[in-house]
């Protein structure tokens, strides 16, 4: 659905990964809630530009917003110029007073933002990777993040091979960013991107102490370097069959899990999020995932 912008309006940019965006929608959506006024994804200013080719994931779920018009689109070179020239008036100005606010701390909610008033169409453009922004609005937001499109029949097969299993997801993520292209490489090793491999060992070994007869699934943007590096003394199903293209089936499919070991991403972070199971065991790294999200819920287990 799309909308215009001239009431009252919470309108959030959407960016990144499927991650990314989920984060994005969350905070929009819960600051909506709060005030009462319709939310507005800007889908359309920063795909043409991104460097991993990654597209607009939402419309796969039963978000409840509406969608900016071609009028409002800001991915042309004087729309992108308009941007800055909003992001600069605006910066001069209280928050409150604020028709565009730009994100300052990635690594906390801030207070100010999240207790914001909306009296006129309001730009919001960051991560917003904090699950306080959101947590009050969760079972709202669970029914709202689930898949309106079918499930392919090879995930339904995985799906049952979860639930029959005490099912461990295991998710490995090499790259800053998953492109989608075929001839992708992962990146040089990189402290403040990647996980060591040592944090794998820990984690499976707290698990398989908490989880009876645990089968771990594993989800990886490369395959190969998660068969080479995890050698696990349990039974382990690679789940390998949906790309770049179909990874809101792999979100899916882990949040099926009981139990959880998060990588240095947000889009397992959203996997074990989005998981219902009464008894659910997540484990997450200690310094929080990769350079920015240090929102780790307080029930997660941190190593």
């Amino acid at each position: 659905m799309s909308r215009g912008t001239d009431g009252p309006a919470v309108i959030v940019q959407i960016a990144g990964g499927l991650g990314n965006q989920l984060f994005e929608y969350a905070f929009g959506r819960s600051l909506a809630l709060r005030n009462d006024v319709p939310l507005v994804l800007d889908h359309r200013s920063c795909f043409p530009h991104d460097f991993y080719k990654r597209i607009f994931t939402l419309d796969k779920y039963h978000i409840q917003c509406g969608l900016v018009p071609p009028s409002e689109d800001r991915s042309s070179f004087f729309g992108r110029a308009r941007r800055r020239v909003a992001r600069y008036r605006n910066a001069r100005l209280p928050i409150s007073r604020r028709s565009h606010v730009l994100e300052r701390d990635e690594f906390a909610c801030d207070p100010e933002v999240a207790a914001m008033r909306i009296t006129r169409p309001t730009l919001f453009e960051g991560v917003w990777q904090h699950e306080e922004y959101f947590a009050a609005h969760r079972d709202i937001l669970l029914q709202d993040l689930t898949l309106r499109v079918p499930i392919s029949d090879e995930s339904k097969a995985v799906a049952d091979r979860i639930r029959e299993s005490n099912a461990v997801c295991l998710h490995v993520r090499r790259l800053l960013g998953v492109p989608n292209q075929a001839d992708a490489k992962p990146l040089a090793p990189n402290a403040a991107i990647h996980l060591d491999p040592s944090y794998y060992d820990r984690a499976v070994a707290f698990v398989a102490e908490r989880v009876s007869q645990p089968k771990f699934f594993v989800f990886a943007d490369f395959p190969d370097w998660a068969k080479e590096h995890l050698r696990l003394p349990f039974p382990t199903e690679f789940v390998l069959h949906n790309g770049p293209d179909r990874d809101y089936e792999d979100l899916w499919l882990m949040s099926q899990c009981k139990a959880f070991i998060v990588a240095n991403s947000t889009f397992s972070w959203w996997g074990a999020w989005l998981a219902t199971h009464p008894d659910k065991l997540v484990v997450a790294p200690e310094s929080g995932i990769g350079c920015g999200l240090k929102s780790i819920p307080v029930s997660w287990q941190r190593l």
